[in-house]
Parts: structure tokens; sequence; C-alpha cells
């Protein structure tokens, strides 16, 4: 990787911090169901926006990962049990933000060997869906390793959209993501398009990676199929994490945003503060999809 920045984030990467009676309603009421969320356990920077606005990601299976990703703040470790009543908890929480579009994410768990956590998802999609029979759902999930019946049983909850993140450009995966493989989530990927189901992906820039690289990424995105892509600004949570290498300027992300568009992408979310959820509400109208 190039020479890493030691000066200061650029003026854009400013956030405004509004915590107002939605935010906290929204906090109070996800802690009294015992629910995490990756808007907290990633540091997301769009917090403020998003739960001021009623929006949060969900994050199921717990608050422990057991990989260790160089770029997210999660904590990792073994995994701790599985709660079983996190499914109908979920769909509790969504009917009681009176949502009209969920994000639900988790962590990866490569301890529950078998199924890596599917039931769990399966469970949570179709208690949302009953609790919440308007409201469409969102999920952002990890790669299961790639084992068929696991995605299979994701799929067959029928997700309004499915999304799992590519991350980075390829050249650059294994220091980024050094559990991962990055042909596994391309292969993930077109497994939920190959199904039938709306598919979602997103990207960081900023992590050592050319622009050129970036728009060969789109391009390969594109050819599977995928619907929406996501590209933002990676921004280091920790001094243990991965160093910023790059701040793209609003005006290069306004670029990519303009070329994905023009090579057939539905939706293109990017910009610096773009997230994987960020605006999905957004992006879920923007696909026609029945929201009431």
């Amino acid at each position: 990787m190039s020479q890493y920045l030691k000066q200061k984030k650029p003026s854009w990467l400013k956030v405004k911090i509004d915590i107002n009676d939605n935010y906290k309603y929204l906090n109070k009421m996800l802690k009294e169901q015992n629910l995490h969320t990756v808007c907290s356990e990633a540091r997301c920077p769009n917090i403020y926006e998003c739960w001021s606005r009623r929006t949060a990601t969900i994050m199921i299976l717990g608050d422990t990962c057991t990989r260790a990703c160089g770029f997210c703040s999660v904590k990792t470790g073994r995994g701790m049990g599985v709660d079983k009543t996190e499914p109908l908890n979920t769909a509790i929480a969504v009917k009681k933000m009176n949502l009209k579009h969920v994000v639900i994410t988790s962590v990866d768990r490569d301890d529950l060997e078998g199924d890596f956590g599917a039931d769990i998802w399966y469970a949570t999609v179709k208690n949302t869906r009953s609790l919440n029979p308007n409201c469409t759902i969102e999920i952002l999930t990890p790669d299961f390793q790639g084992f068929e019946p696991a995605l299979k049983k994701v799929f067959e909850s029928n997700p309004d959209i499915f999304s799992h993140n590519i991350e980075c450009v390829e050249r650059i995966s294994k220091p980024v993501r050094p559990q991962a493989v990055w042909q596994r989530s391309k292969d993930v990927l077109k497994a939920s398009v190959d199904y039938g189901l709306r598919t979602k992906t997103g990207m960081m820039v900023g992590l050592g990676e050319t622009n050129k690289e970036v728009f060969e990424t789109m391009d390969e995105m594109h050819d599977l199929g995928i619907d929406i892509f996501n590209i933002g600004q990676y921004l280091q949570p920790t001094k243990k994490h991965l160093k910023v290498d790059r701040y793209v300027t609003p005006e290069q992300f306004m670029r990519f945003k303009e070329y994905g568009l023009s090579i057939g992408f539905k939706v293109v979310e990017s910009g610096p503060m773009v997230r994987s959820s960020y605006m999905a509400d957004k992006q879920a109208e923007k696909m026609s999809l029945n929201l009431v």
C-alpha cells in the first residue's frame, strides 16, 4: 500500500451530532429488547442521522464476530450461545419502531458448524414478516463459508433485498478480510441473483486501491447481475485497525456513481459517508418496492 496519511480528516467528513427524541427512543427500545445494532457496534458515523430518522440496522447472532477483519470494530472472539428469542425480539422491535423498511445483519458465526447461523436468519426474517406484513426486509449477511445448504435456507426466507458486501477490490482483499475469500463472496452474490433475489453489495475506498480497480470491481459486480451498489470512504475506527490510505473527494465519488449508473446498476449510492445500510429505505423506494 502507498504512504499512509497522517493528516486530519477533510472537512467533508465532519458529522453533525443530533441526539433528539427519536434517537433516545430507539436507543431505549433496542436495549429493552436486548438487541444489538451494527450502527453502534461498528461505530457507524451515520448513527445520529439514521437513529434520528428512526432507522437502524439490527444485528443478530450476538455481538461477537468469529472473524477479525482489518477494517471492522465489531468485537471479535469465540461466539456466545445462540439466543433463541432473538428472531421474535427482532420482529417485536421492528413493530415498535413502526418501520416500513428494515435492515437485518449479523456477525460471522463460523463456530456454528452445520449452518453457521442460517436457521436463526430464517426464523428472524419469517418472524419479522409475520408481525410486520407491510414492512419490506433487507438482509445483509455473512458468507456462511459458501455452504450451499445454509445459503439456500437464508434465500428461502424470501427477503425483499439480499445484500452481501465485497468490501474492497480483489488485490487487497487478504489484508482487509484475512478470513474471507473474495471469490467466495462473488459466488454468494451470484447464488442470490440466480435464486431470483434483488441483490446488493458494497465496498470501501481508502484502503490502498486505485480508481481503475474500483471501476473494474463495479464492472465485475454488475456482470453478476447485482441491482444495488454502495461505495463509501473507509475510516479507521481505532489505532489497531488498518490505516487510511487516502481520502477520496466527493467529486470522485460522483464519478463512481455516474459510472455505476451508466453500466446499468439500478441504484448506486456513492459518497464519503455512505455505508452498507445508509438510506436503505430510500434505496428500496428507488427499486420500486411496494412500501405502504
